[in-house]
């Protein structure tokens, strides 16, 4: 399932590949060599972890409501020789000057976790967290308190590079590494940031694969607030050569075993290249509620993904509208909404870890004009077939639609046309939820619109054909899910039944 082919000569993944759609061939016979290009971690995290990390996440967010000591203002004419109790009276005129001093005030465990209050105006740097502290906009919502990538951005130089080997050291606009010395990944630092707005500047011309807003490893955990990330990577409607860089929000990284957990709640993550969110790799996971997440609709550039779990990860996905990830390119890839992607050791890219993704959760969400609204995808070490392990994942009681359809048999200029390899030739891929996987439960999701309607009794496997392979739910088309639990779905209004 996921790859992240895009038209033109493809970069070889280096550092973060984030997945969009692998070659999907019902056709047994007229499937092809696959080339499956993504992350990987093994682990399965229970849900009790997942409670456990919304409850500190939750502290953490309580803490930067109240009061803090120490407290380190930001400003644009701030000065050293203020008296640093205000936005009048600002100690520090970059977020790095007081991060860089909140955390050296931090200097046993028990040390009270320092607040840096940003004011209204634009910070034109990047920024790297190593210790607990929370970053709060110090006026909300009045005034934009932003972050801004500078016009010559750095590579990372933190602990959680050491066992980067890629050459292409990523860039951020904000870094959060807990890693030690030797890049293992630690516990305990928690990094709040409230009302604040991330935001890249990356030129059209940059091809970078590992660009990112905010970058979470080395096992610290972010919790993200009522905040915007936008602007990362190269603009998606413009980019050509196979460029796979541009992640809103990135916790963990399983080619360098790097573990990141995230929370989001109530943020908006809007015009990536590649991702909004992605959680990757053994130990990391997430929980992201009421959270907009927004794609460049239709382009034939890249095939982008909304929310990606991968590799082992785990989280769950409630409350939240995710949009726009729609391909119209070549080369037998599709978008998603939210994409689940895990296993496939024979095939992945050269990731030295192939985790399954088990008990995630994509409940009460909102998936509108996405090729394929949810895509859960495990598959064994074989790369044919579901995964032999149980996984689990659950997508229900979501409202999934998608009006980029075919009309009389003919794409749209804006439905996907290739995500599907037949014996026939590419075919379009769409879906409301697809899976490939074991024991994973699709139930009660409302799906509608002339993307996802089924097609007519001859359109089947193990051959579509021509224009699309698509389907409301849809537990055939790469490999025949095992023992799925598919209930009380409906297609416009209908009971639908795969």
């Amino acid at each position: 399932m996921p790859r992240a082919a895009v038209p033109g000569s493809a970069r070889q993944r280096v550092r973060h590949l984030t997945s969009s759609f692998l070659r999907r061939s019902p056709d047994p016979a007229a499937r092809p060599a696959v080339r499956l290009v993504s992350r990987a971690g093994a682990v399965a995290v229970t849900s009790a972890a997942l409670l456990a990390l919304a409850a500190t996440a939750t502290a953490s967010a309580a803490t930067a409501g109240g009061p803090q000591h120490p407290a380190f203002w930001v400003a644009a004419n701030g000065s050293s020789a203020n008296s640093d109790t205000s936005c009048q009276t600002a100690g520090y005129s970059t977020v790095q000057s007081a991060v860089t001093a909140a955390q050296n005030s931090e200097t046993g465990s028990h040390s009270p976790v320092p607040t840096i209050e940003l004011c209204p105006g634009t910070y034109q740097e990047q920024v790297t967290i190593t210790k607990s502290l929370n970053i709060t906009h110090a006026s909300f919502p009045a005034g934009l308190a932003e972050i801004l990538l500078p016009a010559s951005p750095a590579l990372s130089t933190t602990n959680c590079q050491v066992k980067d080997t890629s050459g292409e050291d990523p860039q951020s606009v904000v870094e959060i590494c807990a890693a030690t010395v030797g890049g293992s990944n630690t516990s305990g630092v928690q990094v709040s940031l409230s009302g604040v707005t991330v935001q890249g500047d990356w030129p059209a011309n940059v091809c970078n694969d590992s660009l990112y807003g905010i970058l979470v490893e080395g096992g610290a955990t972010l919790n993200l607030t009522s905040s915007t990330v936008q602007n990362i990577g190269a603009d998606p409607t413009t980019s050509a050569g196979g460029c796979q860089g541009g992640v809103g929000v990135d916790a963990g990284n399983s080619y360098t075993s790097q573990i990141g957990h995230a929370y989001l709640s109530h943020d908006k993550i809007l015009t990536y290249q590649k991702n909004g969110v992605v959680i990757d790799g053994a130990g990391s996971l997430a929980r992201i509620v009421n959270t907009v997440v927004t794609g460049a609709g239709p382009t034939p550039y890249i095939a982008q993904n909304g929310i990606q779990i991968s590799t082992g990860a785990t989280g769950s996905v409630t409350g939240s509208s995710i949009s726009g990830n729609n391909y119209t390119g070549t080369g037998e890839t599709s978008a998603t909404g939210i994409l689940v992607f895990g296993g496939g050791s024979s095939c992945s890219g050269g990731d030295p870890q192939s985790g399954l993704v088990q008990h995630a959760s994509f409940t009460g969400n909102t998936l509108d004009n996405n090729d394929v609204g949810i895509a859960l995808f495990n598959i064994d070490p074989t790369c044919a077939k579901s995964a032999a392990t149980p996984t689990r994942d659950v997508a229900c009681f979501n409202v999934i639609s998608n009006d980029h359809g075919y009309p009389n048999g003919v794409a749209s200029a804006d439905a996907n046309i290739s995500g599907l390899v037949t014996s026939t030739g590419y075919v379009g891929d769409q879906a409301g939820v697809s899976d490939t996987g074991n024991q994973d439960v699709i139930c009660g999701n409302r799906i509608f619109g002339a993307g996802y309607q089924p097609r007519d009794a001859t359109s089947s496997l193990p051959n579509p054909p021509p224009p699309a392979w698509v389907r409301p739910v849809d537990i055939f088309s790469y490999a025949a899910a095992i023992h799925p639990q598919v209930t009380g779905n409906r297609y416009d209004g209908q009971p639908y039944h795969p």
